[in-house]
């Protein structure tokens, strides 16, 4: 087991002898001499115990049996064979007993011949008919129904009467739009406080005014924001004082711009007390 340069040097296989194949002494095609089938019952089968007399070598036949053919007697008759339309009598008097016994035939009846080279069509057949007419008169002797009244062709708009015209029902809409646009004026007119001689009460505030407003209100907004970025890490908030400190603060940031975005997007309008 040493490592060395001979083992490198191929080795021959061995030979291997295989033994020689076994085979029985009996016959193999020689039937069972011994069997346990059939032996419960009263009908006596053959191959139940002992197949064959052990004597002369054939089947019992001492009692009734019913599975079958004797063993051996199934071989065919070289001298019976199938002789020249002795099948087709057989098949043909098959077929006049079925249809005797069920009164009909079994099979479907075959079409008609195709017709020879020689088989010509008759030729020459004319009919006196008149289509032209045949077809006026089914035509005016047809009852008319829905489609009768159906026309393939496309509608030509032109034609109408109202084309080129602004449809009715636009204006409609159109003056349910201005009568809208009345109420409204007229419900934010009646809204709005006038004072004793009928005036407007306040005036409307100057744009350079209203920019300055705004401007002081966001730099507010920043001055709240810094303060409100100081303590916005705080995440516990295990005293009173922070969760009132931290809550003011964002209430104070939302009311700013709520105040910013008012001023921004309409008028402001300065109002006078009445005390």
């Amino acid at each position: 087991m040493n490592e060395s340069i001979y083992n490198l040097i191929p080795q021959p296989k061995p030979v291997v002898v295989k033994p020689d194949r076994y085979q029985s002494k009996y016959n193999p095609r020689q039937p069972p001499t011994g069997s346990t089938f059939g032996l419960e019952g009263t009908t006596s089968m053959i191959g139940a115990n002992l197949g064959v007399d052990a004597s002369g070598g054939k089947p019992r036949v001492g009692r009734t049996c019913t599975f079958g053919k004797p063993l051996g007697s199934g071989k065919p008759d070289p001298g019976v064979f199938l002789r020249t339309q002795k099948a087709a009598a057989a098949a043909a008097s098959r077929k006049a007993a079925a249809s005797g016994t069920l009164g009909r035939s079994l099979t479907k009846s075959r079409m008609p011949p195709v017709p020879r080279m020689a088989e010509r069509p008759v030729m020459g057949l004319q009919s006196t008919k008149n289509y032209v007419t045949a077809n006026a008169v089914e035509a005016i002797l047809a009852v008319p129904g829905h489609r009768a009244r159906v026309t393939d062709q496309q509608p030509v708009y032109r034609t109408k009467v109202d084309y080129g015209k602004v449809p009715a029902y636009l204006g409609d809409v159109k003056q349910e739009i201005e009568r809208e646009n009345e109420m409204i004026e007229s419900y934010i007119a009646a809204q709005e406080p006038q004072d004793e001689a009928g005036g407007e009460m306040g005036q409307m505030m100057d744009g350079a005014e209203r920019d300055a407003l705004v401007d002081a209100l966001k730099t507010k907004w920043d001055a709240v924001n810094v303060k409100y970025q100081r303590i916005s890490h705080i995440v516990k908030l295990d005293t009173l004082g922070k969760m009132r400190r931290k809550t003011g603060l964002e209430e104070e940031l939302t009311q700013l711009e709520k105040d910013i975005q008012s001023l921004e997007s309409r008028q402001v309008v300065v109002m006078q007390d009445q005390y």
